[in-house]
């Protein structure tokens, strides 16, 4: 049962998986396990993506990010992620680019 809990959250992107960036927009978030100031975070993250060619669109994904870097998952943070080709609603977040500064925002065009 621990193991079930301790994987429950984020996927590994598939091998094909294209880069993009994405702001954060809406964190629901939860520890990885039940024990207080242990483990990983495992939020739901809502997001809007910009994909390097397309419109930019909205995705949830949950994610399991290390507690260290959850300054870097916050509503209006800006993160790398990775988009799967088959299905872009599929978006998982790019945790080892959190080793590097965060991407630039982008315009947000539709705005306007």
């Amino acid at each position: 049962m621990a193991v079930l809990l301790l994987t429950a959250c984020g996927n590994s992107a598939p091998a094909n998986a294209v880069p993009a960036v994405a702001t954060v927009t809406h964190l629901t978030g939860s520890k990885c396990t039940w024990f207080p100031d242990v483990g990983d975070l495992c939020p739901t993250l809502t997001m809007r993506v910009y994909p390097k060619e397309g419109a930019p669109y909205e995705a949830t994904t949950d994610a399991r990010i290390p507690q260290v870097a959850a300054s870097r998952v916050q509503p209006g943070a800006w993160l790398n992620v990775l988009v799967d080709p088959a299905a872009a609603s599929r978006v998982f977040v790019d945790v080892p680019s959190f080793s590097n500064p965060p991407p630039k925002p982008i315009p947000d065009t539709d705005a306007r």
